[in-house]
């Protein structure tokens, strides 16, 4: 089972209107750690921790969510501004997959696996 994925970020204002836009979630709890504001955003089956970037040397992040359809997905954000950074895909196995860019580059998948 996911508990959270750890995102390390530059501007949590910035990170927190990307993620509040493109994923069903909410302000679950704000922990400060090292002199710093941790944020962790709650959606259905998964949790996001928004860490500031001077916590860690890492920007490589990738997270993957499941969606009933990609073609779906890709409609929704393209409404909103946003466009894919790579993809989509139709894999082997018949899965589908869409790669975005997040505001410190960490890559965001949106999988269907469903067929």
């Amino acid at each position: 089972m996911l508990h959270h994925i750890g995102i390390y970020i530059t501007d949590l204002e910035k990170s927190l209107r990307f993620y509040e836009t493109i994923l069903p979630v909410q302000r679950k709890e704000t922990m400060n750690w090292n002199k710093a504001e941790l944020v962790f955003l709650r959606g259905e089956g998964f949790a996001l921790e928004l860490i500031p970037a001077t916590l860690s040397d890492s920007h490589s992040t990738h997270i993957a969510f499941a969606v009933e359809s990609v073609k779906a997905k890709i409609k929704e954000l393209q409404q909103l501004g946003i466009t894919p950074s790579d993809g989509p895909y139709k894999l082997e196995n018949g899965w589908q997959t869409v790669f975005y860019e997040g505001p410190d580059r960490e890559e965001i998948e949106f999988i269907q696996s469903n067929n």
